[in-house]
C-alpha cells in the first residue's frame, strides 16, 4: 500500500513538471495556444502605426483649426481695423464739421473809384481849372469893351461849357464776421488797400502831369485871346449887354424874367424856358429877336 501511494505520488510530481515546462519553454519556441504576447504587440504596434499615421492627420486637423483661429482672428483684426478706420473717419468727420469756421459780411462799406478813372478825373479837372481861368481872363477883358470880337464871345462860349465825365464807383465790404467770434478784413478790402498805396505812391507823379496839363491849357487859351483881340472888327464885333435874372420868391410860377441891357442902349428881356426876346431900342421901338439872331449881335456878360 506504502509503495503505491509513493508511484502515484511521483507520477503526479512529474506530470506537475511537465506542465510547468511547458509554460515556460513553449511560449517563444513552441508557440503555444495560450500565446498572446505578438498579437498585444502587434496590436500595439499597429495602434502605434495608427497613432503615428494619424498623427499627420491630428498635426493637419491641428494646423486648420490654427487656420480657421487665424483666419478667424485676421477676419475679426480686418473687421476691427475697418470699423476702427470708420469710426476714425466719422469722428475726423465730424470733428471737422464742428471745426469749420464760417464768416458773413460785416455792415462796414467803403465807396471808391477805380485808379485809372480817378486818374482821368484828375485829368480833366485840371484842363477845368485852366478853362475858368480863361473865362475869367476874358470877362475882365470885355468890361473895358463896347464890343467885343465875335471869336472872343464864341471862345467864352465854348470855355463855359462843362464836360461831365461819368464812372460808377465800386462799393465793398471792409470785414466779415465769423464763426469763432473774430472779425477779419475781406480780400476785397486786403486788396484795395494794396490799390491805395500804390496810387499813393504813384500820385506826386500825376500831379506834375495835371499841373503841367493845366499850363499848357491856359497858355493855349491866352494865347487865342490875343489872336482875336488882334484881328477885332468893329463892323462884326458884338455889342456887351449886361445880364440880370428877376425870380419870384414865392407863388406857382416860379419862371425867372432875363433881362438884358445893351452898351448901344437896347434892352430886351425873356421868360424862361422862352426862345424869343423881346427888345427895345432907346427910342422905344420893339423888336422880337431869337436866342440865336440875339447871340449874333449882342454878347451877354455873365450866362445864367
Amino acid at each position: 500500500m506504502n509503495i503505491r501511494k509513493h508511484w502515484k505520488n511521483l507520477l503526479l510530481t512529474t506530470t506537475a513538471f511537465f506542465w510547468a515546462g511547458c509554460n515556460g519553454d513553449s511560449v517563444t519556441e513552441s508557440g503555444c495556444p495560450c500565446d498572446n504576447d505578438s498579437g498585444i504587440e502587434s496590436s500595439s504596434s499597429s495602434n502605434d502605426e495608427s497613432s503615428s499615421s494619424n498623427a499627420p492627420s491630428s498635426s493637419s486637423a491641428v494646423e486648420s483649426s490654427s487656420s480657421i483661429s487665424e483666419s478667424s482672428s485676421s477676419e475679426n483684426a480686418s473687421s476691427s481695423s475697418s470699423e476702427s478706420v470708420s469710426s476714425s473717419s466719422e469722428l475726423a468727420n465730424s470733428s471737422s464739421s464742428a471745426g469749420e469756421v464760417t464768416c458773413t459780411l460785416g455792415d462796414s462799406l467803403i465807396t471808391y473809384y477805380q485808379p485809372s478813372f480817378s486818374a482821368d478825373i484828375a485829368k480833366m479837372n485840371a484842363e477845368e481849372k485852366a478853362k475858368r481861368a480863361g473865362v475869367s481872363i476874358i470877362d475882365s477883358i470885355q468890361n473895358t469893351l463896347q464890343t467885343v470880337p465875335q471869336c472872343l464871345a464864341k471862345l467864352r462860349q465854348e470855355l463855359d461849357r462843362f464836360v461831365a465825365l461819368y464812372g460808377a464807383p465800386v462799393r465793398l465790404h471792409t470785414d466779415e464776421v465769423c464763426s469763432d467770434g473774430t472779425t477779419r478784413p475781406t480780400q476785397e478790402y486786403l486788396d484795395y488797400l494794396k490799390m491805395k498805396e500804390e496810387w499813393e505812391k504813384n500820385k506826386p507823379a500825376l500831379d506834375e502831369e495835371c499841373q503841367k496839363i493845366y499850363e499848357d491849357k491856359l497858355k493855349k487859351i491866352e494865347q487865342t485871346v490875343k489872336e482875336c483881340l488882334a484881328t477885332s472888327n468893329p463892323n462884326t464885333d458884338l455889342t456887351v449887354c449886361d445880364f440880370d435874372a428877376m425870380c419870384p420868391e414865392y407863388g406857382v410860377d416860379s419862371k425867372c424874367t432875363l433881362k438884358y441891357t445893351c452898351n448901344d442902349g437896347v434892352t430886351c428881356r425873356r421868360t424862361e424856358g422862352d426862345t424869343n426876346m423881346d427888345c427895345t431900342n432907346k427910342q422905344g421901338e420893339k423888336t422880337t429877336y431869337t436866342k440865336k439872331d440875339f447871340d449874333k449881335k449882342y454878347y451877354t456878360k455873365e450866362t445864367y
